[in-house]
């Protein structure tokens, strides 16, 4: 008796197309001879982000391979929220199954959980009991009576529309054709059992498949961002492998391959991971790309999104790539030739948590700036209280971002056209954002120990509240009319004169008259020495009367420079004067 020998791994096959569009996935799909195997084979996020990308009517060729395991994949990926089914969505589903092959639609479903099925019908139907003589009370419309003349299933549920109605109809038909016995058990139980209980025993065993591909529970996948200490060594942990490739049927859950990883940034890159990749050996790799899919998917469960958005999947596969860079290049410490021996002993998860934590500690950072007034009762920090909405653009976003409870960057620190904000992606962002919160807290405790604090606009409405380069503007206009700087807001009816007495430098005179005002404020947030502070208030000085300037030569009582506080009418006067004009 001859063996015969096991079928070549798919895995290099599925390493080819991942890379490619949806389009071209399926086009190399369609063109193999063990189309089915290739499907069956696929891990479900992967075969659901392909039938989403083409489009699911332009995918039927694929839907009618699929395993039952695989729809019921689909299932758990794309008619649930959060804990409750989504009786839309299953009929959805349900219809389009049908419509790529009604017969194979049948043995897909036949094969999902029974409590999943059992609670389908359960919503979706009425079961009489015609030997204890039960009817309904009403005409039955569409419904089927089982062959042994007992059960009358009426249709009409949760799902109302007739199409989903007729569809589900034509299943239970032709079920009853296949196997009689199991639809009357279907019957049974349906009348039996509470849909509360049904779906929460369908969602015990959706969760139990949803872990092996990463999607954990929000609170369990929470773990991904807690706390690592960057200045500690890593735990210990040994890298796992990832799950072995399938030689027969059965869905995989290895993600080597997955068509949701941001190949770009892996493949030839220059960014951190990707010249860590190209040193190791293929398992390495292999898993490599599995722990970054994984961890992207409790990322994303922890995040609390639909499971079934790819593109939102996809979008955090760039960001936890990143995040693990990130994470690597600290570990690093910058030395190029560490980065491959590094990432082959080190988790994908413990990168990805120490990247985060590197975010962490400029927010603890920073929330301890924002506590130190209330903390000591002394006007040093300068964030506290309504200090926040003082903070310029862009530092008062990137402050924002950094306060959340998972710290995110406010991209237009980077890129003036963006106003979105996203995770930190590389060493180099994480300095930007360190420097700007330090400016910011800078700025606010000088402004605060010069009298700009929240005692002093108690009568300023939040709306109408200067930020802080307006304040320093106002400060030095006054000090470039009197000589000496000092708080206050500047009159429209001057700035004509202010904008004839002002060059493009401030007078060295004021700027003395100023280093003797903040000379004594040391030590301020990065400014440890009086000379710091010296130096770094006429940096700021500088910048913010440059843009004085440029607008004084525009600037009217009508049209007032946004650089300085002005006595322009407040907001609430101005919109009251707009609506008695009106």
């Amino acid at each position: 008796m001859t063996t015969e020998p096991p079928l070549p791994s798919l895995q290099p096959f599925y390493q080819e197309i991942a890379p490619l569009s949806a389009k071209q996935r399926l086009d190399h799909i369609l063109g193999r001879k063990d189309i089915m195997r290739v499907v069956r084979q696929m891990p479900v996020p992967d075969l659901f982000s392909t039938v989403k990308d083409i489009g699911v009517e332009d995918a039927l060729e694929l839907l009618e391979l699929m395993s039952p395991l695989q729809v019921q994949g689909f299932l758990d990926l794309d008619a649930w929220r959060r804990d409750r089914v989504d009786a839309a969505s299953l009929g959805r589903w349900m219809r389009v199954f049908f419509a790529a092959n009604p017969d194979r639609c049948v043995g897909q479903l036949r094969g999902l959980d029974l409590e999943l099925l059992t609670l389908i019908l359960k919503i979706n139907t009425r079961i009489y009991d015609l030997s204890l003589e039960e009817e309904p009370e009403h005409d039955v419309g569409r419904h089927s009576i089982t062959p042994d003349q007992r059960y009358l299933i009426v249709y009409g549920g949760v799902v109302a529309d007739d199409e989903t109605q007729a569809v589900l109809q034509q299943i239970v038909d032709r079920m009853m054709g296949r196997d009689m016995l199991f639809v009357l058990k279907l019957c049974e139980a349906i009348r039996a059992e509470l849909p509360s209980q049904l779906e929460e025993d369908a969602y015990r065993w959706r969760c139990a498949r949803l872990a092996d591909l990463g999607f954990l529970p929000a609170h369990e996948a929470a773990e991904i961002f807690a706390w690592l200490d960057p200045e500690q060594p890593l735990p210990g942990t040994r890298p796992p492998a990832p799950p072995p490739l399938p030689h027969d049927e059965a869905t995989s859950t290895n993600l080597t391959a997955s068509v949701l990883l941001p190949w770009g940034l892996l493949s030839g890159g220059n960014d951190v991971l990707s010249r860590a990749l190209q040193g190791l050996d293929q398992p390495s790799r292999e898993r490599v790309a599995h722990e970054l899919m994984l961890t992207a998917n409790r990322v994303h469960a922890a995040d609390g999104q639909d499971l079934g958005d790819t593109d939102a999947l996809k979008e955090t596969a760039r960001h936890v790539t990143a995040t693990a860079g990130t994470g690597l290049a600290f570990l690093v410490k910058g030395t190029e030739s560490e980065l491959t021996p590094a990432l082959a002993t080190t988790s994908v998860m413990l990168l990805f948590r120490l990247g985060h934590s590197l975010s962490l500690k400029l927010a603890q950072d920073l929330r301890a700036r924002v506590r130190v007034k209330a903390a000591t009762n002394t006007p040093t920090g300068g964030l506290d209280g309504r200090g926040l909405l003082r903070l310029d653009a862009p530092l008062r976003e990137v402050v924002a971002g950094f306060l959340r409870p998972r710290p995110v960057l406010f991209a237009g620190l980077l890129d003036p056209r963006r106003v979105d904000y996203r995770p930190v992606a590389s060493l180099n962002e994480l300095a930007a954002a360190a420097s700007a919160l330090s400016e910011a807290a800078f700025r606010a405790a000088l402004l605060d120990r010069l009298g700009a604090n929240d005692a002093f606009f108690a009568d300023v409405d939040d709306a109408d509240l200067p930020a802080h380069g307006a304040i320093f503007g106002s400060f030095l206009a006054h000090g470039l009319r009197t000589g000496a700087p000092h708080l206050g807001l500047v009159r429209c009816d001057d700035l004509a004169a202010l904008a004839a007495a002002a060059a493009a430098t401030l007078p060295t005179s004021l700027l003395s008259e100023l280093d003797d005002k903040v000379r004594g404020l040391a030590p301020l947030p990065g400014a440890a020495t009086a000379v710091d502070v010296v130096a770094r208030t006429r940096t700021f000085a500088l910048q913010v009367w440059s843009a004085v300037v440029d607008e004084l030569k525009t600037a009217s009582p009508e049209a007032p420079p946004t650089s300085l506080w002005t006595d322009a009418p407040r907001r609430q006067d101005r919109d009251d004067a707009d609506d008695s004009d009106g």
